[in-house]
């Protein structure tokens, strides 16, 4: 009896999975209503900057669609392929791409040209000490925060449950302010700090669906001590 409950659940568990990532043809739908997020992210840490876009019917809330022929997206003259795990189509480029233009060409022969670009955001090499349970402020270097720009610090220690992110997208700012209830969190000690720059790009040509663009800069992960 607890084998046929075991198989059971099993069973019941992969119809979920199976289910909750169901994906329908991109060339069986109306190519009108067909939604694309372009997203290029650049990871500092390993010097790569990957080329995405993912596929919605009529909206980022609607189904989720793989490609098929004869739709397709390049990005830089690139194909992009599809990661089917996580439901997006990837490029990965060497080195830091600025600026790349995708290319989707729908089944009606009709083709969508967008422009993504990313800014460089970056983090003093020895940041000051924080004292745990007081606020602290965060400089980033770059160009300051622009309209429809965002930025997210990350701090992680050895211990669980000692991760804090905060966010700021504030016009103008060149800072970040980690309150003293984040802090708090945080494990005496070595910690590390890595900083996430998004910046959303209005798009330039969509379906009727429309279409969301954005380039993300992340830095290398560096220590931070953090004191009582």
């Amino acid at each position: 009896m607890k084998k046929i409950v075991l198989i059971s659940i099993v069973l019941a568990a992969a119809l979920f999975v199976f289910s909750s990532c169901e994906r329908e043809n991109s060339s069986d739908v109306n190519q009108d209503r067909i939604f694309v997020i372009y997203e290029m992210v650049y990871h500092q840490s390993t010097d790569i900057t990957y080329a995405r876009a993912s596929f919605f019917f009529g909206g980022v809330t609607g189904t989720k669609l793989e490609l098929s022929d004869p739709n397709k997206i390049i990005c830089n003259d690139k194909i992009l392929s599809l990661k089917s795990a996580l439901a997006y189509y990837e490029k990965e480029f060497e080195g830091f791409i600025d600026t790349a233009n995708y290319k989707f060409t729908d089944a009606d022969g009709n083709s969508f040209v967008n422009e993504v670009y990313i800014k460089e955001i970056g983090l003093s090499e020895n940041p000051d000490t924080i004292i745990k349970g007081n606020s602290f402020t965060l400089n980033f270097n770059g160009e300051p925060l622009a309209q429809r720009e965002s930025v997210y610090v990350c701090i992680d220690g050895l211990l669980e449950n000692d991760k804090i992110s905060v966010y700021q997208n504030t016009s103008g700012a060149t800072s970040i302010i980690i309150p003293a209830n984040q802090t708090s969190k945080l494990s005496v000690g070595t910690n590390t700090v890595y900083l996430r720059r998004k910046t959303e790009i209005t798009p330039q040509e969509t379906s009727s669906a429309g279409a969301s663009c954005s380039g993300i800069y992340q830095t290398k992960e560096i220590n931070i001590e953090v004191v009582e």
